[in-house]
Order: structure tokens, then C-alpha cells, then sequence
């Protein structure tokens, strides 16, 4: 288990009890996580948790400097890659008419999020905005478009496929971890506009 958990670390992987509930529970014993982190430190990387402890990710252990250029690029990403879930997750809120789908394990049911959005043209219209972000062919049906949306975000690790035949999806932890890096990114971003000689203490995402 520590070989597979520190490979999906160094890749990127974000690791909760939603999509990887076996390396969670690895990583939730202090042991264990004292190993893996004394690993990363060998390549200038720590073992890191969410504000909510959730999920578990390496973060950058460089100066502040090079924390700094981390974290511009990391922010660029967010905004070019990252925007449609933040529609995505508002579109989500609105026709369900719940904040909790936020939180990591929340569920979400295709289904009815799909009956939700037929019922109100203003969120088919954005259902196909948001189609038309993940990809410039946008043909085919709303249904096929919100499959094709979900199955985007699963792959990207914001959501996970719980039971294919109901078609249940989770959110994961790591959307927890995307809004602090938006928060941290945003703040960081506007220290470095006003000096650039201002330290960075925050680690970065890899």
C-alpha cells in the first residue's frame, strides 16, 4: 500500500475515503503518514491534509521564491482549466436548491439533476454553456451533454462513479481541496502584485 499511495501522491493524486477510501485509511494512521511524509521530504515535498482533514496531497516545500512561481502557474491552470467547475458546481446548487453538494461525499443523482434542469429552460441553457467549455462539439441531447460533464469531472477527480447503475456520483475530497487553493492562490497572487519581496509561508500544490 505504500508504494501505490506515494505514486498516486507524486502524481497528483488527492486522496480521500470517496475515491480512494483504502489509501485514506493508510494514510489515517499516523505511522503510516509519518513514513510516506519522511519519503516526500527526500524530494522537497511534504505530506499534506485538507482544512477539514479529508483528503490527504504533496504539497511543494521550496522557498519563496520558487512557491511563488508554483503557485502563479497552478492559479493560471485554475482559470483556464479548472473554470467549469466552478459553473458546474453553482449550476448544481441552484437546480437542487442545496449548498451541501460542496462537501465531499455529498450525491448526486443524475437523474434528478437532469429533471431539475428540464424544468427551467435558464438552466439548459447553461447546461449547454458548460458543455460548450468542455468541448467545442456540443451535439447530442442535455442528457447526453450532463453525462458527458459528469464523466469530465470524474476523470479529473472532483467526483467519483458510486453506483454506475443509478448513476450515483460523490463528490471527492479533493474539491476541498480546490477551493483552498483558490482561496490561498487569490491571496497569494495579490501579495506578489504588491511585492514582490513579500515571503510566501504556504506550501503549494504540486
Amino acid at each position: 500500500m505504500f508504494s501505490e499511495v506515494v505514486r498516486g501522491l507524486l502524481a497528483g493524486e488527492v486522496i480521500c475515503a470517496i475515491s480512494n477510501p483504502d489509501g485514506h485509511t493508510f494514510l489515517s494512521d499516523p505511522a503510516n503518514a509519518q513514513d510516506v511524509s519522511a519519503h516526500l521530504q527526500r524530494i522537497n515535498l511534504k505530506l499534506a491534509q485538507t482544512q477539514r482533514r479529508s483528503a490527504f496531497y504533496a504539497a511543494c516545500m521550496a522557498g519563496s521564491t520558487e512557491t511563488r512561481k508554483v503557485a502563479k502557474e497552478v492559479f493560471k491552470e485554475i482559470k483556464q482549466v479548472d473554470r467549469p467547475l466552478v459553473y458546474f458546481m453553482d449550476l448544481l446548487m441552484r437546480a437542487m436548491r442545496n449548498d451541501d453538494y460542496l462537501m465531499p461525499g455529498s450525491v448526486i443523482e443524475a437523474s434528478k439533476l437532469m429533471a431539475a434542469i428540464d424544468a427551467s429552460p435558464s438552466f439548459r441553457n447553461e447546461l449547454q454553456t458548460l458543455a460548450t467549455m468542455l468541448s467545442p462539439s456540443n451535439d447530442g441531447t442535455d442528457r447526453a451533454r450532463l453525462t458527458k460533464i459528469l464523466k469530465h469531472f470524474v476523470s479529473h477527480g472532483y467526483l467519483y462513479l458510486s453506483n454506475p447503475e443509478r448513476e450515483l456520483y460523490q463528490v471527492t475530497g479533493k474539491i476541498e481541496l480546490f477551493r483552498e487553493t483558490i482561496d490561498f492562490l487569490m491571496e497569494h497572487d495579490s501579495v506578489a502584485a504588491i511585492d514582490d519581496g513579500v515571503p510566501v509561508s504556504e506550501p503549494s500544490l504540486l
